[in-house]
């Protein structure tokens, strides 16, 4: 019968420790303390301005905004419709968030416009890029943000620019 040695009960109790510590200690530079981190499932009201730097123009889009652990974002708006009815955005938005200091955020992310009454039906219009300075509550509950939205026809032209601001509140 084969005995253990003391070094291979060391190395077993080191993998069993490493095993148990590893997944705490995985975390990346995007995780906060529970009460100071972005990660979760927002529900959020969108605000269009009347341009930049101007005032709210009284159109509102419902959105949801998950932010996951290893800094990425998934945006699922409430409405098919962009400000020309002729032209609906399909899918998620999808992109990457990060850590800026203290309270502040930031996150971009991109979705794709197609024109559902052309002929041939659903031909591509372009794609959204959405950056977001976000600025979390003390109580890690609610969020505001100013962002900016970049518009782009289907090869890739700079359109025009949107304002927007964001309020979030925390779903989980």
């Amino acid at each position: 019968m084969r005995r253990f040695r003391p070094v291979h009960t060391t190395a077993l109790a080191v993998l069993f420790a490493m095993s148990i510590c590893a997944p705490a200690m995985a975390q990346d530079d995007n995780s906060q303390s529970s009460s100071s981190t972005l990660e979760g499932v927002w529900q959020v009201d969108v605000t269009i301005l009347t341009a930049c730097g101007g005032g709210p123009s009284g159109r509102h889009v419902p959105v949801f905004l998950t932010f996951t652990r290893d800094g990425k974002v998934i945006e699922a708006s409430g409405t098919p419709l962009t400000e020309n009815p002729a032209v609906q955005r399909m899918n998620p938005g999808l992109g990457n968030w990060q850590h800026q200091k203290g309270e502040q955020f930031s996150a971009v992310y991109w979705f794709f416009r197609i024109t559902p009454g052309s002929t041939p039906p659903n031909l591509p219009a372009g794609s959204d890029e959405i950056t977001e300075v976000i600025e979390l509550s003390q109580d890690a509950d609610s969020f505001t943000s100013n962002g900016t939205a970049d518009v782009y026809d289907a090869s890739g032209n700079f359109l025009l620019r949107g304002c927007h601001t964001l309020t979030g509140t925390r779903l989980e």
